[in-house]
């Protein structure tokens, strides 16, 4: 009677004489074995090349080419296939030569068919055993390929917090190799901005047997913050203790660069809505008081006391009247009539008007072929001038201000807030003092300013009005700056159809 648990083994009998071989074979084909036969060691050969069979018994003693020599090839070829000798008393010279071939049973002619299955029971075991280690392995492959081509990191570490597996997506993300990182702890890429309590969360909970999901704000190892959203979760053996840490950690960083500028947009709006308000009440009132002031010095004698304090409130209120122009600026930004400009010579006089009789050296890359944009030209001339009145005042003791002029396609890879398309780009790049990091994402601010206050540099609306005018134009202005090696600015405003480069 066929067994059915056997059916996935194929048995490969090698045997010269036809009655042993026939008795053989019955019984092998009885309890469920696939069976392939073969009368010499070389036709026994060329069917286990053919169908790589689990199991090899085969005869010693036979023409052409015996058992051993067989056997002999079989191993040759790295197999791990279990073979059993079936041989005689008269056969213990070939005994050495099997062992050393790597023959895994030996059953003793006359053969007894109990122990012949009986060792091809055990053959069965180790093969079914064999199978199961290849298909962990593969499982293990398999899950070692996921791991490494996840486009999220993954951080694999003992309960003391040392890392001892870190994937292709980390390395990426960080800037560390596998060879760097592993041995370390986590600490090489903390940036010291996410709150301690934040960490002190994430181990009580972890150690706790509780999963933990967080952001956190790391810095890679050439020194570029970086935002991750983890998942750090214990693994446990199967009495419950831990015995690892795995985290999953997606990069969020350019989210979180969108959201902050859309927030900022959010908040500008707000504040240009009020700031409107402010400055049109604020304008009615200063003509009233300018009014006064002009009367007053109609009726003062010319160079008495009273005339000179009345110069100087008429010259503070002149003061006063800019600054109530350059909040309506901010307010009303882009909102007035367009049409399709070439940038470059409005760039270059703006430039100019600004830098005439200082120490900045001026570099202009301003080539005719750049595209052109529909811009407002009165306030993208205010944008250029103070852009360039900033890096005047960043290099008070002289340097070089290069400004640059191209157009460039926008993709939603360049992680901008931008609708991809085509654009102009426009670059401001000085060699001054530099922005401090913490200032940087505060720049655009309203208000915000690193100068003095009370004097017309301190009033902190600069950038911000730049800021407005480029936004109502549909582009966008960022920043890039560290201490001591200057600042870049770059403008991007769309181009008109077709005239922006690849």
């Amino acid at each position: 009677m066929n067994d059915p648990a056997q059916n996935d083994i194929t048995v490969l009998y090698v045997e010269d004489e036809t009655a042993t071989r026939e008795q053989v074979g019955r019984m092998l084909t009885t309890h469920g074995f696939r069976l392939l036969t073969a009368e010499d060691g070389n036709e026994g050969l060329d069917l286990f090349l053919r169908h790589s069979p689990d199991i090899v018994i085969t005869d010693i003693m036979m023409p052409r080419m015996n058992g051993l020599e067989m056997a002999r090839s079989i191993r040759g070829n790295g197999r791990e296939t279990q073979i059993i000798v079936i041989t005689a008393y008269s056969d213990t010279n070939y005994l050495l030569d099997a062992i050393d071939i790597g023959v895994d049973k030996f059953v003793i002619k006359p053969v007894e068919f109990g122990k012949l299955m009986a060792a091809i029971e055990q053959c069965v075991g180790i093969v079914r055993m064999q199978r199961r280690v290849q298909e962990q392995a593969e499982r293990i492959r398999m899950l070692s390929n996921a791991l490494e081509q996840s486009p999220s990191m993954t951080v694999i570490t003992d309960t003391r917090g040392i890392i001892e597996y870190v994937n292709r997506k980390f390395c990426e993300v960080t800037g560390f190799t596998a060879e760097e990182a592993i041995g370390q702890t986590p600490r090489i890429i903390k940036s010291g901005e996410t709150p301690v309590a934040v960490y002190r969360d994430m181990w009580r909970s972890i150690q706790d047997g509780r999963e933990w999901h967080g952001v956190l704000q790391n810095r890679g190892k050439n020194g570029d913050i970086f935002w991750e959203y983890s998942n750090i979760s214990p693994l446990t053996s199967p009495d419950g203790t831990i015995i690892k840490y795995i985290k999953t950690a997606e990069d969020i960083t350019e989210r979180r660069k969108l959201e902050a500028e859309a927030y900022k947009a959010k908040k500008l709006e707000a504040t240009t809505i009020l700031a409107g308000g402010m400055a049109h009440d604020f304008n009615n009132l200063l003509q009233v008081i300018l009014g006064y002031v002009n009367l007053a010095k109609r009726r003062a004698e010319p160079g008495s006391a009273v005339y000179g304090f009345l110069n100087e409130a008429e010259k503070s209120s002149e003061q006063a009247r800019e600054l109530s122009q350059r909040l309506l600026t901010f307010a009303r930004g882009g909102e007035s009539l367009r049409h399709t400009v070439p940038l470059g010579r409005l760039i270059a006089c703006g430039v100019h008007d600004v830098l005439n009789g200082s120490a900045v050296t001026c570099e202009l890359d301003l080539p005719e072929t750049a595209p052109s944009a529909r811009i407002d030209e009165t306030q993208i001339r205010q944008v250029v001038s103070n852009l360039t009145t900033n890096a005047l005042e960043a290099m008070p003791d002289g340097g070089v201000l290069s400004v640059s002029l191209s157009g460039c396609t926008i993709s939603e890879q360049d992680g901008l807030a931008l609708t991809p398309g085509k654009y102009v780009h426009v670059s401001f790049r000085d060699t001054g003092k530099g922005i401090q990091p913490e200032h940087l994402g505060k720049i655009f601010d309203p208000y915000f300013t690193t100068k003095q206050m009370g004097c017309q540099k301190g009033m902190g609306l600069g950038l911000a009005v730049c800021h407005a005018i480029v936004r109502k134009h549909h582009g966008i202005i960022t920043a890039e700056s560290a201490p001591d090696e200057g600042s870049t600015f770059h403008i991007y405003l769309p181009a008109e159809d077709g005239e922006a480069g690849a």
